[in-house]
């Protein structure tokens, strides 16, 4: 008799969590809310209304991180959970694997023509393609490890936004408009992948 994967079935969880598109939708909106905080606080008149705000926005949007991950917790248990009670996975296809492992190396290749090119570059202009490799590079482990490809669309989308806002020379300016449009394509994401799911999954159980 096989043996089962104790580590997968550790990690069954996790991908559960992602299912629904509850997350993503969540996240998405909490990088509209940063991207969209940081450009408008670039606005604000440098005079007592610039400290007021960069006293109240930061700590309140620190708060919004932990507020969403409630906020997700009390809509699984309210919509996904009373639909199934557990949630499907499916082991990543040949395809999936074959684009984490393009997008693994277009980053990889992105990130030694910055370091290459450093040199000839300020700083600041570099800041946005390099985190967008990182983040880049987060989606990819997070579709291989969760059997989740729709974040492999992600992490190219975030690689692509990146490097077109970098060759801008906005500077942190473009990583904000960066997270902005990743928060956008994040929450578009989690609502079609949340309406497929509600979709497939009609109300059988009322909620407790």
């Amino acid at each position: 008799m096989q043996q089962p994967d104790l580590g997968d079935l550790a990690r069954r969880p996790t991908r559960y969590w992602n299912v629904d598109g509850l997350p993503e939708l969540m996240m998405g909106l909490l990088w509209i809310a940063w991207g969209g905080a940081w450009i408008v606080g670039q606005q604000v008149p440098h005079d007592w209304r610039w400290t007021a705000y960069w006293l109240l926005v930061p700590p309140a949007l620190a708060l919004g991180g932990f507020g969403a991950n409630w906020a997700t917790r009390r809509l699984k248990a309210r919509v996904t959970f009373p639909r199934t009670g557990y949630v499907e996975w499916k082991a990543p296809g040949r395809g999936t694997r074959i684009g984490a492992a393009g997008i693994a190396i277009a980053a990889a290749v992105a990130l030694a023509a910055m370091v290459l090119t450093g040199d000839a570059r300020p700083a600041g202009t570099m800041a946005t393609p390099i985190v967008a490799v990182i983040l880049s590079l987060g989606f990819v482990v997070l579709s291989v490890r969760q059997h989740a490809p729709h974040y492999l669309a992600l992490g190219g989308l975030v690689l692509a936004l990146g490097l077109a806002l970098g060759w801008t020379h906005g500077g942190w300016t473009s990583v904000n408009w960066m997270f902005l449009g990743l928060g956008v394509a994040c929450a578009l994401v989690g609502a079609v992948r949340l309406a497929r799911f509600l979709s497939r999954h009609p109300r059988s159980v009322e909620p407790v």
